[in-house]
C-alpha cells in the first residue's frame, strides 16, 4: 500500500510540475494605403511617401506590392528606391548610392522589408533612360508578427505522470483490500 501511495503522489506531483510550452506564431496585416496609381514620364522620377507607426514589442515589416506597365498595358520595369528622410541624400546619389532600404529594378513583384522605426518612408520610381511612360500601381501593408506562449499540462510527460499516478492508485487500493482482515473468519 505504501508503494501505491508513493507512486500516486509522485505521479500527481510530476503532472503538476512538468510544463508543456506551446508557441503560437501570430501575424496580422494592416493596409497602409489603397492601391495608388503613379505615372512616371520618360527620364523623370516620381515619389510618394507614407508615415508608418510601428507596433511596439512586435516584429514589424512592410509588404510593398509594385506592378509596372506601359501605357499600352504591357509589363515593364522601373528603378524602385525605398528610404527614410535620414537616408535621402545618400540614397539619391547617382554613383554608389547607399542608405537605401530598397534599390532595385522591379516590374511585377512584392517586396518584404523589415522596418524598425516609426517615421516617414519614401517610395521613389526612376524612369531614367526610358522612351515611354511607365504606370506604377503601388500598394503597401504593415505586417505585424509575434509569438504567443502558452504553458499547459497536455504533453506526453504529463500523461505519463498521470498514468504513473493511476498505477499508484490501483496499487494502493489493492494494498488496502489485500490487508483487510475479516474478523469473523
Amino acid at each position: 500500500m505504501l508503494v501505491g501511495v508513493s507512486l500516486l503522489v509522485i505521479g500527481l506531483l510530476a503532472y503538476a510540475i512538468i510544463p508543456n510550452v506551446h508557441t503560437v506564431p501570430v501575424q496580422s496585416s494592416l493596409l497602409l494605403a489603397g492601391p495608388e496609381r503613379i505615372v512616371v514620364s520618360p527620364n523623370f522620377q516620381s515619389e510618394t511617401q507614407q508615415n508608418i507607426t510601428l507596433v511596439p514589442g512586435k516584429d514589424n515589416a512592410m509588404l510593398v506590392n509594385v506592378t509596372v506597365s506601359t501605357e499600352s498595358g504591357g509589363l515593364s520595369a522601373i528603378r524602385f528606391k525605398l528610404f527614410t528622410q535620414a537616408e535621402l541624400g545618400d540614397c539619391m546619389r547617382d554613383t554608389s548610392p547607399t542608405g537605401c532600404i530598397v534599390n532595385e529594378d522591379v516590374s511585377n513583384q512584392t517586396v518584404r522589408v523589415p522596418i524598425n522605426a516609426s517615421t516617414t518612408y519614401y517610395f521613389r520610381f526612376e524612369n531614367k533612360d526610358a522612351t515611354s511612360v511607365k504606370i506604377v500601381v503601388l500598394s503597401r501593408s504593415l505586417i505585424i508578427s509575434s509569438v504567443n506562449i502558452f504553458v499547459t499540462r497536455d504533453g506526453g510527460s504529463n500523461f505519463a505522470a498521470l498514468g504513473l499516478g493511476l498505477v499508484g492508485l490501483f496499487v494502493a487500493v489493492y494494498g488496502v483490500a489485500a490487508k483487510t482482515v475479516i474478523p469473523w473468519e
